[in-house]
């Protein structure tokens, strides 16, 4: 039996599918939006948040905040947003 809240279905378009696995498969976009892809496409298989963190070696809370996040913003929310201050 499953404990915890039950998860927001997440359902991609196919050219949201299309982009996401774009991204996965990519070897010159950042490793962190890397994984962000691969969360999202792994929740949207109905891969439980748990199963994904294992699998991608990260915490299920990251699983959590980038697939709350993707719900909210879709596939611009996986981007990082700017931050205050003086670039490095």
């Amino acid at each position: 039996m499953a404990m915890g809240r039950p998860k927001a279905e997440l359902v991609l378009s196919e050219d949201e599918r299309s982009q996401l696995m774009s991204i996965a498969r990519s070897r010159s976009i950042s490793a962190a939006l890397v994984t962000r892809a691969r969360i999202v496409l792994a929740a949207a298989d109905g891969e439980p948040n748990s199963a994904i963190a294992q699998r991608l070696q990260i915490r299920r809370a990251t699983v959590g905040k980038w697939r709350l996040r993707f719900l909210e913003q879709r596939i611009n929310g996986l981007y990082d947003e700017v931050r205050p201050g003086k670039p490095r």
